[in-house]
């Protein structure tokens, strides 16, 4: 079970800064094709926080799908951190050009959503 200790150090590691943003997910284990349906509380370019019950384990090879209404965002990855009960940290690790371009436009989305009018 992950501790809040290291979920911080996790956060520090990352090469990007990730923003809130619920979505909905599938997110499938490359190796057993098992899936599983989550949400998605957080994104950045390097990967994303998945909300679920019973998260893969950490090093899971996956594939994510994350669904707004703005399209749909599909990645290769990689469970980095695991929390039993609550989700799992993944690092994206394949992510074709034309994806990489949607997930540009939704976080530039949300940036300027934050800014104050």
């Amino acid at each position: 079970m992950i501790n809040k200790k290291k979920a911080a150090q996790s956060a520090q590691r990352r090469k990007a800064k990730r923003c809130s943003m619920v979505a909905s997910a599938e997110v499938t284990d490359i190796g057993s094709n098992t899936r599983l349906s989550a949400r998605i509380s957080e994104i950045g370019i390097g990967g994303c926080y998945v909300d679920a019950m019973s998260p893969f384990p950490e090093g899971t090879m996956v594939e994510v799908r994350i669904l707004r209404d703005q399209g749909t965002f599909e990645a290769k990855g990689k469970v980095v951190y695991c929390d039993s009960t609550m989700g799992m940290g993944l690092e994206f690790t394949e992510i074709a050009p034309a994806q990489r371009t949607l997930l540009e436009d939704w976080l530039a989305d949300i940036v300027t959503q934050l800014k104050p009018a």
